[in-house]
């Protein structure tokens, strides 16, 4: 249950995704610690489900057809009226194939990349150190192709204090590393030789250290980075410590943030926050006048 659950039950789902419940506890556990600091509300469940991506991609619409509804009803017994995932994969499910799926379909599905990034400009003193490093940032298809999410991943980085370094394929051109798609199900020897051949791209351009932000990105471009001199890191990897929820090993991200930097980060807060209600007030003001 997140912060604002602790006298109601939260409607809001956290779905982590079957790769992070099940393989990486350890960043499960993370993004649970980074939405509590952060003021996320959220819930899961007791026990993970399927979204039913991996059997709709493998073409069993029927099954996942099946898996849809069956956990479209759990969410409404749940009383489940929006979700949130680190899983790009899922995002991509829940908000563009389960509307094809069921016709009934209401939950909203919400962009967790940009929660977290309107919660560090809305609240900076959150972050307790910063990361004075040159990185590459490798896009996820199902965030960037399908959905269309590519600076907010990045102006995370950048608020914790990152200099992405582009490499030759990157945002709206950006390459697979074979995790898409089922690749590493029925072909695992190609989707091994695409993440390798994305870390050399990362290598060509001197990039030391890769941040994705999809577990099943991390899993395959990590164990294909052995002995390449480039470290793969997951995106709660880095927010952890920024967030002052895991010690920094390395001194060069030892570095507290700023009154100033933290009172210009505030005055952006503020700013987009009066945007936001501006936008909502002109909305509010056309449905007046329609009706």
């Amino acid at each position: 249950m997140g912060l604002f659950s602790f006298f109601s039950e939260s409607n809001v789902l956290y779905f982590p995704g079957e790769v992070t419940y099940f393989k990486f506890r350890d960043n499960f556990e993370l993004y649970k610690k980074i939405f509590y600091k952060l003021g996320i509300d959220f819930k899961v469940f007791d026990n993970h489900i399927s979204s039913g991506l991996k059997a709709l991609e493998l073409g069993y619409e029927f099954e996942a057809r099946k898996l849809a509804r069956s956990n479209f009803e759990l969410f409404k017994e749940k009383n489940i009226i929006s979700i949130i995932t680190n899983s790009p994969e899922d995002y991509k499910m829940f908000l563009q194939n389960y509307p094809e799926l069921l016709s009934d379909w209401y939950v909203s599905v919400k962009n967790i990349w940009e929660i977290i990034f309107e919660k560090l400009m809305n609240k900076p003193g959150l972050i307790k150190y910063k990361a004075m490093e040159v990185v590459g940032f490798h896009d996820s298809c199902y965030l960037g192709r399908y959905c269309g999410i590519y600076r907010k991943p990045r102006e995370i980085l950048e608020i914790i204090g990152y200099e992405i370094k582009e490499m030759s394929d990157s945002v709206d051109e950006s390459i697979c590393c074979g995790s898409c798609g089922g690749l590493t199900i029925t072909n695992p020897e190609l989707a091994n030789k695409i993440a390798k051949n994305r870390i050399l791209q990362a290598k060509r351009v001197g990039i030391k250290k890769l941040i994705v932000c999809s577990m099943e990105n991390y899993e395959l471009l990590k164990r294909n980075s052995e002995n390449s001199g480039v470290e793969v890191l997951e995106l709660s990897d880095v927010l952890s410590l920024a967030l002052g929820i895991s010690q920094p090993e390395d001194k060069e991200f030892n570095e507290e943030i700023s009154k100033e930097e933290e009172l210009v980060l505030e005055a952006k807060g503020e700013k987009m926050l009066a945007n936001e209600l501006k936008e909502e007030k002109d909305e509010l003001w056309e449905k007046i006048y329609d009706e």
